[in-house]
């Protein structure tokens, strides 16, 4: 798998996780916890990505 294929994965994930979050919205904010999950969740594939992007 070349660092390409793994960046557009992981910008897919991030996105995935995002559209669940905006669906779920109404049902997140009466449980915080999950959405601070997906938020950290989110924040850490960025992470993730900006590595993989800066490893090139």
């Amino acid at each position: 798998m070349t660092i390409e294929m793994l960046a557009a994965q992981v910008r897919n994930r991030i996105n995935e996780l995002r559209s669940e979050q905006v669906g779920l919205r109404n049902f997140i904010q009466s449980d915080q916890a999950l959405w601070e999950i997906l938020q950290r969740s989110i924040k850490e594939l960025k992470w993730v990505l900006e590595l993989i992007e800066t490893s090139d």
